[in-house]
């Protein structure tokens, strides 16, 4: 904001919410579960499982990222403007609904190892995107049930497993 104000630059802020697919961060639920089951070790699951997640396939993150670049943010009184969107799924999603499916798109069980839940995290997560939605066209369109295997199956080539 402050920059904006000071140097007459529109700017744009995106908030990612839960991003996953090809080529993700390996300190991520997708990655970090799918290795675990690969290579049949255990997989923390903190707070029972209890916890949603407003999981986000790569190709909407990019369709958001390529759309704010497309729009820049109006003028406020004459004055360069800012604009902060949350790209996201625009659902939260059960942690074991998730793992559900990575154990089927994987053909094999995870070995679960439960955990306490993490200081500092949160049970859900839900990505508000009316903003993003009427300011910049933005509409998710891949759930899980879709994202999750084109992981598992883009994982499965790269690692060779």
């Amino acid at each position: 904001i402050s920059y904006s104000r000071l140097y007459g630059i529109p700017s744009t802020g995106l908030r990612f919410f839960t991003v996953y697919g090809p080529w993700g961060r390996p300190d991520m639920a997708a990655w970090l579960f799918v290795k675990a089951i690969f290579e049949g070790k255990p997989l923390q699951l903190f707070n029972a499982g209890k916890m949603q997640r407003d999981f986000t396939y790569i190709d909407d993150i990019v369709a958001g990222v390529v759309a704010a670049l497309d729009r820049s943010p109006p003028r406020d009184a004459g004055h360069a403007s800012h604009r902060l969107y949350n790209l996201g799924n625009h659902r939260s999603e059960d942690l074991p609904r998730f793992l559900a499916i990575l154990e089927k798109s994987c053909g094999r069980k995870a070995i679960i190892e439960h955990a306490p839940m993490q200081p500092g995290d949160v049970r859900a997560t839900y990505a508000d995107i009316a903003e993003s939605k009427r300011d910049l066209g933005f509409e998710p369109k891949t759930s899980i049930d879709e994202g999750l295997p084109r992981f598992v199956d883009w994982y499965r080539d790269y690692h060779r497993a």
